[in-house]
């Protein structure tokens, strides 16, 4: 204050005081004489605009409410739980106005998020105008982007994405290896009976479950995870998958790039991944060959993996996909199908665990297919999809706690509008899946777990009607190709395991009160351990 009144005083005043002359004079020498504090003033106003332009949207997006950018981007990168997160910064930010509309700066940068069930359908039905946004080149040369970003339907767009699923459809619509599902889930068993008079950590056994469970379905590689769980493979692609994620490299994707020779662990990392990248493509030439000299073993197409029934479509003519195409969509599919899956049975497990009646009933429609004999059976792809009120269940914990936070980005590519409100081209946009799945604008109580929301004529079917309001695998075109094939996962795995054992949370258990999860991109429930008593 007191230099602010010495400079008004000693220049300003008798600024107006003086000559045109006397003016220049008096400005030169205040210059000379200030020199240092106005290059001081002239930086710290750079540094403030630079500073105002990123912390703040880009101008043509201040008409939309912004989520805390210092609060939301210290929760991403300190992995604060997303529930947490939703109460603090986005539902609040979503909450402002009536369409639902936030925007907020994460790994993504500034984009454009959407928590209203009319204009997320408004969305995602116009793929030409929001198709996925190009990340190659944001993430090219870091490990999620040589893991998971590339040629595969994840991130492709238009006629390369037609291509690409007219080879996939046929091979997602014959695989369905419940067969398959069955005997790992009977391995398992032995390894819960291992451990059964402690609490067991449930999230380690489906980890392992579904680790085995893609490998052998997608490429027919067995990680062996269920009977080793610490064996070289399993290793690998666990150091690979956590690590990759890592928020501080998907905010700050050029350390991953460009400074690898001052990280010598995260080096290791990307050697570890090439590793598994080249097990990946041995994979594919091995199954060519196979194919070309017709020396695949003869079972039933919906028992066979993947990669084979990929290669097959090729071969009756539904297009080509290369090496680098197939290898790109493997890694997609290991990485959608994995977590997301065991995340999904452990989320079931708990709320039957905490829900003893509703636990019942669905051991009870199990029983009621599959038989009150005391032996392990294994359900038939028949069997598996007459279990209406384990539907239920299982679309219930889709909602309340789906695996996955939200979608994969999009990219406006011209001026348009969602719900009445301006999006200038070039707009990144996405659903909140989670947000959007717990607003209380949409549902009911939507904290409360009740499967009857999903009951015909129910809660879901009327809000059905009003938008998409239940999207835990998006939804329309780009809806996920392996929806049916993780439903399937859990239609085997839950009747299994409820006619074997019955749940419950251990008295001294962190979810006592609510469940904590993990992650802010795949949400997975932080150390559940579960008490297990066998029926026979």
């Amino acid at each position: 204050m007191e230099i602010v009144l010495g400079t008004y005083q000693s220049y300003i005043i008798p600024f107006f005081n003086k000559d045109g002359e006397q003016k220049q004079q008096l400005i030169i020498h205040f210059i000379k004489k200030n020199r240092l504090s106005i290059s001081i003033a002239v930086v710290l106003f750079g540094v403030y605009r630079m500073f105002d332009n990123i912390t703040k949207p880009p101008r043509n997006l201040r008409h939309i409410p912004q989520a805390s950018f210092f609060g939301y981007l210290n929760a991403f990168i300190k992995k604060v739980p997303i529930a947490e997160v939703a109460d603090k910064y986005t539902l609040p930010a979503s909450l402002q106005s009536e369409h639902g509309l936030y925007v907020r700066f994460d790994n993504n940068g500034w984009s454009v998020r959407i928590n209203n069930p009319a204009i997320a359908k408004q969305f995602l039905i116009r793929t030409d105008i929001f198709p996925k946004a190009s990340v190659s080149t944001d993430r090219e040369g870091t490990l999620y982007g040589k893991f998971a970003v590339g040629p595969n339907v994840a991130f492709i767009n238009g006629s390369h994405w037609k291509a690409q699923r007219k080879v996939m459809n046929p091979a997602f619509h014959r695989s369905m290896p419940v067969n398959l599902f069955g005997k790992l889930t009977l391995k398992l068993f032995n390894t819960i009976d291992a451990s059964i008079d402690k609490p067991i950590n449930f999230p380690d056994m489906t980890t392992r479950w579904t680790l085995d469970a893609i490998g052998l379905a997608a490429f027919g590689f067995n990680f062996n995870a269920i009977c080793e769980r610490d064996n070289t493979w399993v290793q690998r692609y666990n150091a690979i998958m956590s690590n990759s994620i890592n928020p501080l490299y998907l905010v700050f994707p050029f350390i991953d790039r460009k400074l690898l020779f001052m990280l010598p662990k995260r080096r290791q990392l990307h050697e570890e991944l090439d590793e598994f990248l080249a097990m990946i493509r041995k994979m594919i030439a091995d199954k060519r060959h196979l194919l070309k000299e017709r020396n695949e073993p003869n079972i039933a197409d919906r028992e066979k993996d993947l990669l084979t029934l990929m290669i097959e479509a090729e071969n009756e003519g539904n297009g080509v996909l290369t090496d680098e195409e197939l290898q790109s969509n493997l890694c997609i599919f290991i990485l959608a199908g994995h977590d997301t899956s065991s995340n999904a049975l452990s989320y079931i497990a708990y709320y039957l665990a905490i829900h003893p009646d509703i636990q019942q009933k669905v051991r009870e429609e199990a029983i009621q297919v599959l038989g009150d004999q005391p032996i392990d059976f294994i359900p038939t792809l028949e069997q598996s999809r007459q279990f209406p009120y384990l539907e239920m269940v299982i679309k219930e914990t889709l909602r309340i706690c789906g695996p996955a936070a939200s979608m994969v980005v999009r990219t406006a590519t011209k001026d348009t509008e969602l719900g009445g409100v301006f999006i200038p081209k070039g707009t990144r946009v996405s659903v909140d899946i989670f947000e959007s799945h717990r607003n209380h604008r949409t549902w009911k109580s939507p904290l409360t777990f009740d499967p009857e929301r999903f009951a015909p004529g129910g809660e879901a079917e009327k809000l059905s009607k009003l938008g998409t309001a239940f999207l835990p695998f998006s939804d329309y075109a780009r809806k996920c190709i392996g929806m049916n094939f993780s439903l399937a996962e859990q239609r085997v795995f839950i009747p299994m395991l409820l006619r074997k054992y019955e749940i419950s949370l251990p008295e001294d258990s962190i979810h006592k009160e609510k469940i904590i999860t993990n992650g802010l991109i795949i949400l997975s429930p932080k150390d559940l351990y579960l008490n297990f008593k066998r029926l026979y």
